[in-house]
């Protein structure tokens, strides 16, 4: 694990349900984190997509997520790359527990801004 306790602290906030921005430049870690994180959080269903990676599979990930129940953490990375016909389904995922990691802050007062240290 290349960060444990930011991880760790990370894991520890979204299983309190808290939503967090991951912000990071591009180079820090950032897929990395990610692998660690959901190494931590077995327990718990994740739904994860690449938006600069996977934008095709949008649709099918959307439904196949929401028809998810019980606590889900729902990642979206790269949420920098959002299509505008995306942003309105976003909000349906609002019912989850959201860690959208992006190059620079969403400033979406619903959810804890964290960075990714050095």
């Amino acid at each position: 694990m290349k960060r444990p306790k930011f991880t760790q602290h990370l894991a520890k906030t979204l299983l309190a349900r808290q939503s967090v921005n991951l912000i990071s430049p591009h180079g820090r870690g950032r897929r990395q984190t990610l692998i660690d994180l959901i190494s931590l959080l077995d327990d718990i269903q994740v739904a994860k997509i690449d938006l600069k990676r996977e934008q095709k599979q949008w649709q099918t990930w959307l439904e196949e997520t929401l028809s998810l129940n019980g606590q889900v953490i729902v990642i979206i990375h790269n949420i920098e790359h959002i299509k505008q016909h995306q942003k309105q389904a976003l909000n349906t995922l609002k019912k989850f527990t959201l860690l959208c990691v992006s190059e620079l802050a969403m400033h979406d007062k619903r959810m804890l801004e964290i960075e990714i240290p050095e």
